[in-house]
């Protein structure tokens, strides 16, 4: 039996909230505080803050040490 995995990408904060707990107040204080990599963890589009699903798993997988 295969399992296979779907690809988020880039996704809102509600999404990371409900997939992984983390408030949209906690990825503020995060990007704010250059925890998170702009272009790598997160961006804008249009104004609207986005958040790579994958690379904040692998974010959060290590301890909060941005790769």
């Amino acid at each position: 039996m295969t399992i296979t995995y779907v690809k988020l990408g880039w996704v809102k904060a509600k999404i990371i909230e409900q997939h992984k707990g983390f408030t949209d107040d906690a990825l503020n204080r995060m990007r704010q505080t250059g925890k998170i990599i702009e272009g790598v963890h997160w961006k804008k589009v249009r104004g609207v803050v986005v958040y790579n699903y994958e690379k904040l798993d692998e974010y959060f997988d290590n301890d909060g040490i941005a790769a």
